[in-house]
């Protein structure tokens, strides 16, 4: 029996990573149906070999069995959730094939992992996160649901993210710092000590630069 799987949401960055780490666990899945719930803008038309891909308008969720996320941003995972208050139970983890993850770790549900990524012992990983390729995660690390984790982060040991923040591109997160929920972390910070939640904060390093108003948890 074929499999199809529904990706709620069409971000281009994200569903590109899905395919890629479907392709690279060979899990094939010949019908791919994307449902564009969001009315986000069609830039790229995705294709794929081994994978039949169709955008939907409108879906019925009871004709799937496994389904993911397809966007990236917290605020925007948070919305698909809340309103369409899917089975929690369907959602699949897409994880690249060949990744340093400790056995001793803990992955929630519908979690999307990209290439080269390393997760330490202890470490426990929420719903709906997204990591993306070349981060490091230390030993018993906490990273809330929805958050969202760019390319190139080094998480140390003992940190925790809470629910709903983004972690921006080749951020460093020195040990035991505690972040808040719904914050954002600018690219390229040095995160020293504890951050709030509901900011927007970056450097070297890292401070409060203003409020986050643009999420809501």
């Amino acid at each position: 029996m074929e499999t199809k799987l529904l990706i709620l949401g069409k971000g281009d960055n994200i569903i590109t990573m899905i395919l890629d780490n479907l392709y690279s666990i060979n899990r094939r899945m010949p019908d791919i149906h994307i449902y564009n719930n969001l009315g986000l803008p069609i830039i790229n038309t995705f294709t794929h070999d081994g994978f039949n891909i169709e955008l939907f308008d409108d879906v019925d969720l009871n004709n799937y069995d496994k389904i993911v996320l397809g966007v990236y941003q917290p605020q925007h995972k948070i919305k698909i959730i809340e309103t369409i208050n899917p089975d929690i139970n369907k959602f699949i983890n897409v994880i690249h094939d060949g990744l340093d993850i400790s056995h001793m770790s803990e992955l929630g549900r519908g979690v999307l992992i990209n290439s080269k990524v390393s997760i330490a012992a202890h470490t426990t990983v929420g719903d709906f996160v997204s990591i993306n390729r070349h981060v490091s995660i230390g030993h018993h690390t906490i990273i809330g649901d929805y958050c969202s984790i760019n390319p190139g982060v080094n998480i140390a040991g003992n940190v925790t993210i809470g629910e709903g923040t983004t972690i921006g591109m080749g951020t460093n997160i020195l040990h035991q710092v505690k972040i808040g929920k719904n914050t954002i972390i600018g690219a390229g910070s040095v995160v020293t000590k504890d951050i709030p939640d509901n900011v927007v904060a970056y450097g070297s390093p890292c401070k409060i630069i203003r409020d986050n108003e643009t999420q809501s948890i």
